[in-house]
């Protein structure tokens, strides 16, 4: 159900997400859809909230922190939506880092600069955990 999910834009797929997830719960609790059920009174029942989307979400955030960590500039560029040549007509399509920024409620520039601290902090503590084991 989720492979691939870190390359895909949620826009258009969050509210098919949200229904399969439910579709998921009915039939693990063998609910007909002619039972008109809410999917409010069926999370209630097993006791969950929704998981999917923020497990998608999870997923990537972490494959952007990875791109962000990587040497591949060529990478960067395609998910930032820098690409040589001429744009096409109508309406920007969302992108990969359009959801990224809406999730996060931040800027692009607070955006690499939480995650350039962050890999600051985790190289620092790679060096004193290395520097103490030898």
């Amino acid at each position: 159900m989720t492979y691939g999910a870190e390359g895909w834009t949620i826009k258009k797929k969050q509210k098919k997400i949200n229904s399969a997830e439910m579709w998921f719960y009915r039939r693990l609790l063998r609910i007909s859809w002619r039972e008109r059920r809410t999917d409010q009174s069926i999370l209630e029942e097993l006791n969950e909230e929704r998981k999917l989307l923020n497990y998608i979400k999870k997923r990537k955030l972490t494959f952007f922190g990875h791109t962000c960590r990587s040497k591949c500039t060529l990478m960067k560029n395609i998910l930032q939506g820098r690409m040589e040549g001429k744009r096409q007509r109508g309406r920007p399509r969302i992108n990969y880092f359009d959801n990224i920024k809406s999730w996060t409620q931040m800027t692009t520039r607070e955006i690499y600069d939480v995650w350039r601290q962050m890999v600051h902090e985790a190289v620092r503590a790679a060096n004193v955990l290395g520097s103490d084991a030898g």
